[in-house]
């Protein structure tokens, strides 16, 4: 299961280099929801609109790169997890053969769209909701086992509003995920939509001990701005993995029209809202 870039097509897709103001602060991606909800210089899409559609499009990108694989879909209590139940559905849809396990230890709680998007995965054959305890035995069995079947972990627990350090009930799992990404793991994958959980979403990566760094980052709409730190020079030289994320980036979600870009200065954000294409690679390292 080596990943791959492809667009939506499956046809191999040349990544574009990204430039400084490709990259949205935590307050200009909090306002650009809301202008495309509210209608500001585009057409209004519901909150339920945005998040199927984020999680169809990751799901094509996740699909694309790791196809040959079972899933575990680690969703966390906001939007970001929202988008992960809708990822975790389509795959599943998609891929009748794969098991997709999904951790929403939060659960929905009174929100009606979670709620929905849940009971859609409970509708879905090839779904099914786990503890904690069978996710750290599933990331153990990565460690320890060369002939476990390729399993691709989807990080979908924190996004773009996310703020200060990991608390209960997700430490453990994140922690898991770090050391899983930093060790020497066989046939395992790992995915972040929007962020690399655990990251802060203006400044980037912790500067001290082990970060988690998925093989591939999928942006949704578009890079925020943590990932302009990837190449900093004065963070001096970037760990191989650090490099690898940048370059394999995908940026997904037909949501910009030109109004917006030129709004947000995201004018080379090669996709638009009538894009032929779900997801477009598109090359972070800038050095």
């Amino acid at each position: 299961a080596r990943m791959r870039t492809r667009g939506a097509s499956g046809t191999p897709a040349r990544a574009r280099r990204a430039r400084d103001g490709a990259f949205l602060t935590s307050d200009a991606a909090r306002r650009l929801d809301e202008d495309l909800t509210a209608g500001r210089a585009c057409e209004a899409r519901s909150l339920e609109a945005l998040m199927r559609a984020a999680g169809r499009a990751a799901a094509t990108a996740t699909l694309d790169a790791f196809g040959g694989t079972d899933f575990v879909v680690l969703c966390g209590p906001g939007n970001n997890g929202g988008d992960g139940l809708a990822l975790a559905r389509e795959v599943a849809t998609r891929r009748r053969d794969a098991r997709v396990s999904v951790w929403y230890p939060k659960g929905a709680g009174t929100n009606e769209l979670y709620g929905e998007l849940v009971r859609e995965c409970r509708e879905t054959a090839n779904v099914e909701f786990v503890d904690e305890d069978a996710v750290l035995g599933m990331m153990r069995e990565r460690a320890t086992s060369a002939a476990a079947t390729p399993r691709c972990f989807v990080d979908a627990l924190f996004g773009f509003s996310f703020k200060g350090a990991v608390r209960a009930p997700f430490v453990n799992v994140l922690n898991a995920l770090v050391a899983l990404t930093n060790g020497d793991a066989r046939e395992t994958f790992t995915v972040s939509l929007d962020i690399p959980s655990g990251w802060d979403v203006d400044a980037g990566a912790p500067d001290d001990g082990d970060i988690f760094v998925p093989d591939l980052l999928v942006s949704l709409t578009a890079p925020k701005q943590c990932c302009a730190t990837l190449d900093d020079p004065a963070r001096g030289e970037p760990r191989p993995r650090v490099k690898r994320m940048a370059q394999t980036h995908v940026v997904a979600g037909t949501f910009l029209t030109d109004a917006l870009c030129e709004k947000y200065g995201l004018e080379q954000i090669p996709l638009r809202f009538d894009s032929d294409r779900e997801y477009v690679p598109l090359d972070l390292w800038r050095r």
